[in-house]
């Protein structure tokens, strides 16, 4: 809690920093920092967050800084901090949309685009349907806590003003940011190899019975089949957003010990 009476400059400075670091995370993070929020409910959760962690963060505080420019470093490498812990839990979502579009080109639905708030443009109406359907699951299995507590537990990891951004830290954002068309794959893994096999015997059926206009009939057989694995999919689908939130956050976890560590 705040103490008025003997707030001075070193408690100021840790305040701006944390506030630096939260705003960060409010930038890009999942649902908190989704784009239809409006900006003053962000500013006030980010100042929010702040306040509660200053004891938290008062643990690793450093010494006042000298000049403004020295604050203004500091701030900035705060704020990447927290856009680093926001990122990793929104390369999850990006998988989602990404496995969407993928399922909705393979069952032929490509073409019903919907508009994206969040990014003003048209995506897939399949990926838009499970990235609210992983928003839900997301809460369900209390995502929103573990982004709070992996922005806690940050100051432990990575103390304030400390930023080591070596060559293993870019390596390992670039795994995890390729690690997305891993997880997008095994999304729509289910819908795929089904519709694969339909295929295969469609075009069985396409020799056998040449009579048949077999484009006028397997567009509708496409859609009815991929809309079915769709929804016999969605425990795997809970599962896999589980096991995807729990991944990322042990790699979050390892990459703020690099970052926190002083070279």
């Amino acid at each position: 809690m705040f103490d008025f009476l003997t707030f001075g400059t070193e408690k100021l400075q840790s305040f701006t920093l944390i506030l630096f670091r939260s705003a960060g995370l409010f930038i890009i993070s999942p649902i908190l920092g989704h784009r239809t929020v409006p900006m003053m409910i962000k500013a006030g959760l980010a100042i929010l967050l702040a306040i509660i962690l200053i004891p938290v963060a008062a643990e690793s505080s450093i010494n006042p800084a000298n000049s403004i420019w020295l604050l203004a470093m500091l701030a900035v490498k705060e704020m990447l901090v927290g856009f680093i812990i926001g990122l990793f839990f929104a390369v999850l979502f990006n998988a989602v949309r990404m496995s969407g579009n993928i399922a909705g080109y393979q069952i032929g639905l490509m073409i019903a685009n919907v508009l994206d708030p969040e990014t003003n443009s048209q995506t897939s109406i399949i990926g838009e349907f499970w990235y609210v359907i992983a928003v839900l699951i997301f809460l369900g299995i209390d995502g929103h806590h573990a982004i709070i507590s992996a922005f806690s537990d940050s100051y432990h990891l990575v103390p304030v003003g400390v930023f080591n951004f070596a060559g293993p830290v870019g390596e390992q954002i670039i795994r995890v940011s390729a690690y997305a068309f891993t997880i997008a794959i095994k999304l729509a893994a289910p819908v795929i190899m089904t519709l694969f096999l339909t295929e295969v015997a469609l075009g069985v059926v396409a020799r056998t019975v040449p009579q048949m206009n077999i484009l006028i009939v397997g567009i509708p057989i496409k859609i009815g089949i991929g809309l079915l694995v769709l929804a016999a999919a969605l425990p795997v689908f809970r599962y896999m957003i589980e096991k995807t939130v729990f991944f990322l956050d042990g790699e979050l976890a390892n990459i703020l010990h690099n970052i926190g560590t002083v070279g």
